[in-house]
């Protein structure tokens, strides 16, 4: 099997240049291209794939200045290292423009055949890697493409008969817990609770697919988002009363409607009010809050719980992080919420952030705008 060669382009408008340099280059790993006009480098530049440029500066019509920096401006040349060959004298403000012009290194005139073929060599292997690591990040694109397609497929597969599953042993329960014995009943509620947790954690799975594959489009609507927070208050209020926790929303009454992806955000805002129960001990207080903060609204959800170790807050938006922080009340969690609710937020252009001190309690607070940006999920 032959191996590619490096195609080596040199460019200079004496032909004596181009001869010596090809002498010191040549051998049977690479093609070396000649040229005597930026235009003509231009051509052959957009036309093959070359591992280096090697580039004269003084030439008439369009010197190697202006060369270099046509081929950082286009796709195809942009990351073909460019070695300038010169003999322009070593000062330093020449040097900087080149590299400024997107050149790796300079060689100078007369040329050292030693110093020459070491440079090039490096830039080839640099090169040769370069092109090792766009394979490796094209083969990781491909793996995580597939991941998604399976994490999709088989949380949608395993939902339906978990659905069902949910939905008879609540029947069950409802139906005989007159007649079953105590311990038949919570083996019973067992099953209920843990069908809910993998149901929730299905499906915030399909959730993250859908959003790493660009499959989910925000379904916008113009809503007051104050009634939308207080149907989740209502919600929650039975879950927080258990622990004896006390839901409170106050509001800017002059809030304006926002156009938003209902179902999206009823899933983050409610996550953030679950949360901060599941985080919450006894007899405190969970405060929600909407307000008007220039051209956005802020949503705060603050509570009196645990609170989360300074050097933990970065893990809370990671995929599967978890803090060494535990429910208060045996619920458990898999990690996904707090990276959805990140990413669904971004997408409608605000942003997340917490405020949290140990024994006193957190803030998450987001923003959504007031005019919705341009974004490539509102398309």
């Amino acid at each position: 099997m032959n191996e590619i060669k490096h195609k080596i382009l040199l460019v200079d408008d004496i032909p004596e240049n181009l001869y010596t340099l090809e002498c010191i280059l040549m051998s049977d790993e690479r093609e070396i291209i000649k040229v005597t006009s930026g235009q003509d480098a231009l051509k052959i530049a957009l036309h093959e794939d070359l591992s280096l440029i090697m580039l004269d500066v003084q030439m008439p019509e369009m010197d190697g200045f202006e060369v270099a920096r046509i081929l950082k401006s286009t796709n195809r040349t942009k990351k073909t290292p460019i070695l300038f060959v010169t003999a322009i004298s070593k000062e330093k403000k020449y040097m900087i423009q080149g590299l400024e012009e997107g050149a790796i290194d300079y060689l100078f005139k007369p040329l050292d055949m030693d110093i020459t073929k070491a440079k090039v060599n490096t830039l080839l292997q640099f090169n040769d890697q370069q092109k090792e690591l766009q394979m490796m990040n094209l083969e990781l694109a491909q793996l995580n493409e597939q991941k998604n397609y399976f994490m999709g497929v088989a949380s949608h597969d395993l939902r339906n008969p978990l659905c069902n599953i949910l939905t008879l042993a609540s029947f069950i329960e409802e139906e005989t817990k007159d007649q079953l014995e105590d311990h038949h009943l919570d083996y019973l509620r067992i099953i209920i609770s843990s069908s809910e947790q993998l149901l929730d954690m299905l499906n915030n799975l399909l959730d993250i697919t859908k959003i790493e594959t660009g499959k989910t489009a925000l379904q916008l609507e113009e809503i007051n988002i104050c009634e939308l927070i207080q149907n989740i208050v209502s919600e929650y209020h039975i879950t927080a009363s258990k622990k004896k926790i006390t839901l409170e929303f106050s509001y800017n009454d002059k809030l304006p409607k926002i156009n938003i992806d209902t179902d999206q955000m009823n899933h983050v805002i409610g996550n953030l009010v679950s949360n901060a129960i599941k985080y919450s001990n006894e007899n405190t207080n969970i405060e929600i809050i909407a307000e008007l903060k220039d051209q956005y609204i802020q949503i705060s959800v603050i509570d009196q719980g645990q609170g989360i170790p300074e050097d933990e807050i970065k893990l809370l938006f990671g995929r599967f992080s978890k803090t060494s922080v535990k429910s208060t009340g045996g619920e458990r969690s898999v990690g996904l919420g707090l990276n959805i609710t990140k990413k669904v937020i971004e997408s409608h252009g605000g942003q997340i952030w917490v405020k949290s001190k140990v024994g006193e309690g957190s803030t998450f607070a987001f923003t959504l705008p007031l005019v919705l940006q341009n974004t490539e999920a509102s398309q």
